[in-house]
């Protein structure tokens, strides 16, 4: 039993690993620019929540508003990323993606899409019972992770 449970962990952890290795590499996301994963992670922020200002996503994001604001510059000479005026108040600015961001947004969005068909193909015989098991399990690993993060 502590074999296996031993034998569980290391596979946790070889996951983990290989989708780190995998996921934080640089990458064109369909584009001619390379982006990082913090920063593609921002694009989809931006689309998914339109029309927000920078302390309004420094807020949503938990960071500062200086951290967001270095980030947006990166990303607006990427290209990917344009300030414009809030339509219902001139003096905020808002965030939108160019027609280069939207591209990579799109790509980033088929890269999830690649993740969740393997997870559903190799779900798709699973009974509830053991779907139910690994949600609980991977629910309770995901907030030991916060906690041991955050001391």
């Amino acid at each position: 039993m502590i074999d296996d449970k031993l034998e569980i962990s290391q596979l946790l952890l070889n996951i983990i690993a290989g989708f780190y290795e995998k996921d934080a590499k640089v990458n064109y996301f369909d584009t001619d620019t390379l982006l990082y994963h913090s920063e593609i992670h921002m694009v989809q922020f931006i689309k998914e929540n339109e029309n927000l200002h920078l302390s309004a996503i420094a807020r949503n994001l938990g960071v500062t508003r200086g951290a967001v604001s270095q980030m947006i510059m990166r990303l607006e000479k990427k290209g990917v990323v344009i300030k414009d005026s809030d339509p219902n108040n001139s003096r905020k600015i808002v965030l939108r993606l160019t027609p280069k961001g939207e591209m990579a947004y799109q790509g980033h969005k088929r890269n999830h899409d690649s993740y969740n068909a393997v997870v559903s193909k190799l779900l798709e015989k699973a009974d509830q019972d053991n779907l139910d098991f690994l949600k609980d399990f991977l629910e309770k690993y995901e907030k030991s992770l916060h906690k041991t993060s955050s001391h």
